[in-house]
């Protein structure tokens, strides 16, 4: 296996595990029917968002999680979210932007959820 080096893997990686969401059970509802008929653009989005985090090219600008606030998600759907990506990321890289890839994705999917309760309990 390799690691992450290029965009192409970003956005390899970004489809492989949204493919996973989307059939998922517990995320796949949730995400397709917000996202119906806007995937392709939901990508474009995640692919500069995640070229930004894991290859240091500036490229997403934005408030990722302010677009969730009004989502009916929880601890559980962070777990489940952490899952398919923890699996995703291993089965198809390895490498130190592999590693930081599943760092990040941790330590977002835990400030996803803080900010998104905090909000909850304001509002």
């Amino acid at each position: 296996m390799k690691d992450i080096g290029s965009i192409d893997d970003v956005k390899f990686l970004v489809d492989n595990f949204y493919a996973k969401v989307r059939e998922d059970d517990l995320l796949g509802p949730i995400f397709n029917s917000r996202l119906e008929g806007r995937w392709e653009k939901h990508h474009k989005r995640l692919y500069r968002f995640w070229n930004t985090v894991l290859l240091r090219k500036p490229d997403y600008y934005g408030k990722p999680v302010e677009m969730h606030f009004n989502m009916n998600i929880g601890g559980e759907h962070f777990s489940r979210w952490l899952e398919i990506w923890n699996e995703t990321v291993k089965s198809n890289f390895e490498g130190m932007i592999a590693e930081r890839a599943l760092l990040r994705g941790e330590t977002m999917a835990h400030a996803f959820l803080e900010k998104i309760e905090k909000h909850r309990k304001n509002n």
